[in-house]
């Protein structure tokens, strides 16, 4: 009786991931709320919730929110996508080609150690307060990690794969083509991945010195003036930015790795 008892009971469906997410959120806001509300925290260091909700509707009702947009995600754009394409381009060349690589890997290792902000204030005296100059941080910023990733990927392409291809008389281009870019896709979504996010971040970071415009320079603005609502808003702005990119890119990753 017990047994049948036990096997008559239905089973429990587990929340989705996604709902208990959104109950933590949920927990999280209500709690900061509470505290602003009973004034146990400094309004000039943490605006509530619903303050920063509603400097962050003032800021699209008026357009400013859509005009610094603009101006961030034209360098984040170019300065991401292009730092992409050559990471993955110098990385995949790299790690097929042992002599190339041994040939440019101190230099590859040197340039990367270097930290990336601190090579601004350069690019501003040589290039000037403009946009070229944030692109080149963006680019320099995201190309490493892709050519990591891809050098990684090509250098670990399986040997039986190889020697399968050269088997079925494949050139060495074609093993390239057809054997050691598909073995390193997952290696360099993994490597675009990781770009998107640190490219929202070094574009927020390069806007901090003296840009005209820009998510960033709004977030040092209101900052300097302790408008902390807005500059609050303008932090879950960024935050919810490069979320939307990550979950873009790992839509196209499922679409790209189709088979995985």
């Amino acid at each position: 009786m017990e047994n049948a008892a036990t096997a008559v009971r239905p089973r429990r469906i587990p929340l989705p991931a996604w709902v208990w997410s959104l109950v933590w959120l949920f927990v999280v806001l209500l709690g900061w709320q509470g505290l602003s509300h009973y004034k146990l925290v400094n309004p000039i260091f943490l605006s509530s919730p619903l303050e920063i909700v509603v400097s962050a509707y003032s800021l699209v009702k008026s357009g400013e929110f859509f005009e610094h947009l603009r101006q961030s995600a034209y360098v984040y754009v170019i300065g991401v996508v292009t730092g992409c394409i050559a990471g993955a381009i110098l990385g995949m060349a790299m790690g097929w080609w042992r002599r190339f690589g041994d040939i440019v890997d101190p230099y590859v290792v040197f340039f990367s150690a270097m930290p990336r902000v601190a090579l601004y204030p350069v690019f501003i005296m040589l290039m000037g307060v403009g946009n070229l100059s944030r692109i080149l941080i963006v680019f320099i910023g995201v190309m490493f990690p892709m050519l990591f990733n891809a050098y990684v990927g090509a250098k670990q392409t399986p040997r039986h794969l190889l020697e399968v291809a050269r088997v079925f008389g494949y050139r060495r281009h074609q093993i390239f083509v057809r054997v050691v870019f598909p073995a390193s896709l997952p290696y360099l979504m993994a490597g675009f991945r990781n770009g998107v996010t640190l490219g929202m971040i070094l574009v927020v970071v390069s806007e901090f010195f003296g840009a005209p415009g820009g998510l960033g320079q709004q977030i040092a603005v209101t900052a300097q003036f302790f408008q902390t609502s807005f500059m609050y808003a303008w932090v879950l702005y960024t935050s919810l930015l490069a979320l939307v990119f990550v979950k873009l890119t790992d839509w196209l990753e499922r679409k790209v790795l189709w088979w995985s």
